[in-house]
């Protein structure tokens, strides 16, 4: 018999074939490939019991796990459900045994069937009939770095042996399909990949003389911004396709490179008021093109040649997504102009924030408030006037509240203007989580961010270190591994990964992926930074200390580097050099901002217990970033036990979480 295609339970519908559960009000869950398939697996049987053996093996076939991850799964079900920890109205817990999905479930057999809710549903009798076997692993599973004793189950019943089969089937028609969260194994590092991915390269010049450079580039932002609305379509960001610009990219290597199946470039050419240029989507397996398209317009109509672009790759890949598309994302869905000198000048100040150096940020700054006097409802222009405050903390020690300050009055300008706005949902996020310590209220913000805009990578970063530091590692490494996968190209996400991989004990992943952010940006001081903690960790001392010193020398002002180069020097009984960076670094903190923690981080590695216990309260005070550690940073140590220190993690409510993972 066919599997249902729908469920009805309480106040959500769950789709089979388009990996979608919506609420009664329209809203969409958003939900990972495992979550998904765990839900999927509970209904399929509901009222019956799930042991544990059962549920770890279905959900992990193949790998070791520990029962954590299973209890970090059906949290997270009950949080998206609503549900409350004893599963009063969805999940049961049945102690030492198992869970049980208790709410009446209706399957209804074909897609478009009326929405049932618990008031209309019967329960679903468990179906007895084996289902034909298929291969059935998430790719999240593969990805999750094993770092304590696990444990590998076998299937022993008949019954089992019937329910797990009848979940491959399921899962493997589930997973086969085309959408965001449709998954294929990969065998480059055995992380899933979507299953329609498309990048968009800066537009060539016909020319080399004449070119205009920014406005290439902002063709490309600019199809990016509404071809990521397009549901089912990974898109990757704009600043991974960077590297291409100018006339000699090769649109097939890109898309190797980019690991995409579809890909789009163009040409452009613009003399006086005139703009022409040509488009077309390519087959990244054989370069056939599917759409191409040239325009010749009058450049005040610059906006509606990217429409009409961005309209025929949807209508191109609507075959292959299996979806259908009504009206397109308009200019103001995206929070974009139709103000050319405001686009020329946020494009400007987009590439000037790029490189996260001091100069560059200030002068970021300057372009987009002057993008935004031309054109005060430019509500992107707000996202990256607050995306580029941020950058601040990572650039020039910037003191929080000259950060999170004027980038909180940006992201509200933003969201005024357009309150759907992914970007800005994923901007509040951050200021929720890293200046106000709200880790709930930043953590629904990211999810909203993602409920409207799945491509945003910042969105997808910002969830996976808050859930990677609350020990929620199985769903924050899924959204870290999608963070990068969106901005492949970037430094930044490469370098996050390799760092949370090193603490996890993952030392050869972690490398792998460092070696990636240097094939990236050669002199990112952050990679040297992990470098050097790498080394570390492989007990190579000399060549560890090294690399920290040429993060050191890379920093730009960040006092990170020579704060961690101190508190190994420490460790290494190399004391007197430690304590002269520290008394550098307070010598600097007479003249600018330091954070408290780069201080505290010297203190505590010199067994200075009660002047690293002030310098972290102090952290408090000005809300330094790296607080959001505090619970599992090594550099602590020393100073868990201290009634202080304590204290401190119950202000921030970090007590209630489980051993996390942090960063160098």
């Amino acid at each position: 018999m066919p599997l249902p295609e729908q469920f009805a339970f309480g106040d959500f519908l769950l789709e089979r074939s388009q990996q979608r559960v919506t609420h009664r009000d329209g809203k969409v869950l958003l939900l990972t490939p495992r979550l998904f398939n765990a839900l999927l697996l509970f209904v399929d049987h509901a009222g019956e019991l799930l042991d544990k053996d059962t549920l770890l093996l279905a959900l992990w076939p193949g790998l070791v796990v520990e029962e954590n991850n299973l209890s970090q799964v059906i949290s997270g079900l009950r949080r998206a459900l609503g549900d409350d920890v004893q599963g009063s109205r969805y999940i049961q817990t049945v102690p030492r045994r198992g869970f049980r999905f208790v709410a009446a479930v209706t399957a209804l057999p074909h897609a478009g069937a009326p929405w049932l809710g618990a008031s209309d549903a019967a329960p679903l009798e468990p179906s007895n009939t084996p289902a034909p076997a298929a291969p059935c692993e998430s790719a999240a599973a593969a990805s999750t770095p094993a770092t304590s004793r696990g444990r590998r189950l076998s299937d022993q019943s008949g019954g089992r042996r019937r329910l797990l089969t009848g979940l491959a089937a399921g899962s493997a028609a589930l997973l086969g399909g085309a959408g965001w969260w449709a998954w294929r194994r990969t065998p480059a590092d055995g992380l899933a990949a979507p299953a329609a991915t498309l990048a968009v390269l800066p537009f060539k010049p016909l020319f080399a003389e004449g070119r205009d450079e920014l406005l290439e580039v902002g063709m490309a932002d600019s199809l990016i911004a509404r071809l990521s609305t397009v549901p089912g379509l990974a898109v990757r960001s704009i600043g991974s396709v960077l590297r291409y610009a100018g006339q000699d990219q090769d649109p097939l290597r890109a898309a190797r490179e980019l690991d995409v199946t579809w890909i789009v470039d163009g040409s452009l050419q613009r003399r006086g008021d005139q703009l022409r240029a040509s488009a077309r989507l390519l087959r990244a397996s054989d370069g056939v093109a599917a759409w191409s398209g040239s325009f010749d317009e009058k450049f005040t109509g610059v906006f509606d040649v990217q429409d009409q672009i961005s309209t025929r790759v949807m209508q191109a890949l609507a075959a292959t997504l299996q979806a259908g598309f009504g009206t397109q994302a308009s200019l103001g869905d995206v929070g974009g102009t139709l103000n050319l000198e405001a686009y020329q000048l946020y494009m400007a100040a987009s590439r000037h924030s790029e490189g996260m150096r001091a100069d560059g940020l200030q002068k970021s700054v300057a372009l987009f408030n002057q993008a935004l006097s031309v054109d005060p409802d430019y509500a992107l222009a707000w996202v990256g006037l607050a995306h580029t405050h941020r950058r601040h903390l990572f650039g020039v020690d910037a003191l929080p509240a000259d950060v999170f300050e004027p980038a909180k009055l940006a992201v509200h300008r933003a969201l005024a203007l357009a309150p759907d706005l992914a970007q800005a949902h994923a901007e509040l996020g951050f200021r929720l989580y890293w200046f106000d310590f709200n880790w709930r209220a930043a953590e629904a913000a990211f999810r909203r961010a993602l409920t409207l805009n799945a491509n945003v990578a910042a969105a997808h970063h910002g969830l996976s270190v808050l859930l990677l530091t609350q020990d929620r590692q199985d769903e924050g490494f899924t959204h870290l591994r999608l963070a990068r996968q969106l901005d492949p190209m970037s430094p930044v996400y490469n370098t996050a990964e390799a760092t949370y991989l090193l603490d996890s004990g993952a030392l050869a992943q972690a490398r792998a992926r460092l070696d990636r952010a240097f094939d990236i940006a050669p002199n990112f001081w952050l990679a040297h930074l992990t470098l050097g903690v790498l080394l570390l960790a492989e007990q190579q001392p000399g060549p560890g200390i090294q690399a920290l010193r040429r993060a050191v020398a890379l920093a730009d002002g960040s006092t990170r580097a020579p704060s961690l180069l101190a508190m190994h020097l420490a460790r290494l009984g190399q004391r007197d050099e430690a304590r002269a960076i520290l008394n550098q670094l307070r010598a600097l903190a007479g003249t600018r901002h330091v954070p408290p923690t780069s201080l505290a981080t010297v203190h505590a590695a010199l067994g200075e217990v009660a002047p690293a216990l002030a310098a972290l309260e102090q952290a408090y005070v000005v809300r330094d970033t790296r607080l959001i550690y505090l619970k599992d940073d090594p550099r602590w140590a020393g100073l868990r036990q201290e009634p202080r220190f304590v204290a401190l993690m119950h202000k921030l409510g970090l007590d209630r979480y489980g051993p996390g993972l942090s960063v160098n």
